[in-house]
């Protein structure tokens, strides 16, 4: 079971590791809103259904 600070720190580790401005990011909020801004985000959500719907036609 994944928690919320694991997916931060999945996050923190895949986006912000190149970030020239990741030392601005100071909080989560402000983590997320970047992600957000720039579109980060969007790419989890869209993978997350694809593999939800790919399960339920296995297991429908």
């Amino acid at each position: 079971m994944k928690t919320t600070n694991d997916v931060m720190t999945r996050n923190l580790l895949q986006f912000c590791y190149t970030c020239e401005d990741a030392h601005l990011c100071t909080t989560e909020e402000a983590c997320r809103a970047c992600w957000e801004e720039n579109g980060m985000m969007e790419q989890e959500a869209d993978g997350t259904e694809e593999t939800r719907q790919l399960l339920m036609e296995y297991y429908a």
